[in-house]
């Protein structure tokens, strides 16, 4: 028998490789029914203030939608993942939604490494969605101070807790007025989010409002977010301003500020709805917090801290649009026994 030369038992080997390699995809393919997955993993931070993650949270959400979308099963891997912040994870959690509603049975995950992750993603049901049993008692402090929720009407009962839990907490002088403002944000959403048909609406049963709160270290954090259209081209699509945008190109930055009615009084531009500005008003009497309104590829934001109030109002722009409009809100509260028991509660 003529002995192999080198080159040609490499050759040999890397075919038997490629033959086990396929061998091994079509029996997987086989057991998914036929279809091809693929394993995705999750940013290590969930977050959206900081560029670096948000950039890395919008690639994540970009390469699972557009795998499904190939109709490719996506499973995420979560072992990476190391911290969930409200804002980021609340941008996720409205994704994980829309997913499952436009691909039924094609989105699933693995269990994360970090036990205080597992216990967070489990807390606000992600596990449970994407086809797993929950594996932990929620305890640990970095979770159970969380509460999760959503909805597709205007019911406060739906997030009484929260109003509950902190009405005599919360460090403000009209503090009465806390529970409104977030009535009034909810309703806006439902109002003016999904007023206007657009690319990749949702569909109605998923035309939502999501919302995550946080007690920790002596401040109440909000989040709200809604993958409507946006606020800038809500008010591009005004039909009684459509002139008015012909001659004037303002940013989506300009036009958040002009929806919260805090400088642009004089343009005349309609408020998308009474709850961001009431929310506006609300965080001038702050001590400190702040709130902070992102739509499309602009924000505004709001710090009661910075000694002029003329430099308050801060403009930003965002290189990655982000669909819909999220809302951070950050309010100081006041640690008192009982509101710590009401809120364990």
């Amino acid at each position: 028998m003529k002995k192999l030369s080198h080159k040609a038992w490499l050759r040999q080997v890397r075919r038997s490789q490629r033959t086990n390699r396929l061998s091994l995809r079509l029996r997987r393919r086989r057991r998914l029914g036929g279809r091809i997955s693929q394993v995705i993993s999750a940013p290590e931070d969930f977050y959206f203030l900081n560029v670096l993650a948000r950039r890395k949270l919008f690639s994540f959400l970009e390469l699972v939608k557009t795998t499904l979308a190939a109709n490719i099963r996506v499973v995420i891997d979560f072992e990476a993942t190391r911290q969930l912040h409200p804002c980021g994870t609340l941008i996720f959690l409205s994704h994980i939604d829309l997913w499952l509603d436009k691909y039924p049975g094609q989105l699933t995950c693995r269990y994360p490494e970090d036990p205080v992750v597992e216990e967070l993603l489990q807390h606000v049901s992600v596990l449970s969605k994407l086809g797993l049993t929950s594996r932990k008692v929620v305890s640990h402090e970095r979770v159970k101070h969380w509460l999760f929720h959503c909805g597709t009407e205007l019911d406060s009962a739906t997030y009484s807790d929260l109003t509950k839990s902190t009405r005599s907490g919360i460090v403000h002088p009209h503090k009465e007025l806390f529970a409104d403002c977030l009535n009034e944000a909810v309703a806006n959403t439902i109002h003016h989010a999904y007023e206007y048909p657009f690319k990749n609406i949702p569909s109605p049963a998923q035309q939502k409002w999501w919302m995550l709160s946080l007690l920790k270290d002596e401040e109440l954090f909000v989040a709200i977010y809604d993958a409507g259209i946006g606020i800038p081209s809500s008010l591009r699509r005004k039909p009684r301003f459509a002139e008015y945008f012909k001659v004037r190109n303002y940013n989506d930055a300009r036009l958040i500020q002009a929806a919260v009615g805090s400088r642009w009084t004089s343009t005349q531009l309609p408020h998308r709805g009474n709850g961001l500005p009431e929310m506006l008003e609300f965080s001038q009497s702050l001590e400190h917090g702040g709130l902070s309104i992102w739509s499309e590829n602009g924000g505004l934001s709001y710090n009661p801290q910075i000694p002029d109030k003329r430099n308050r109002e801060v403009r930003h722009h965002i290189d990655q649009r982000l669909p819909g409009t999220l809302v951070l809100w950050s309010i100081p509260f006041r640690k008192e026994q009982e509101n710590a028991h009401d809120f364990d509660s």
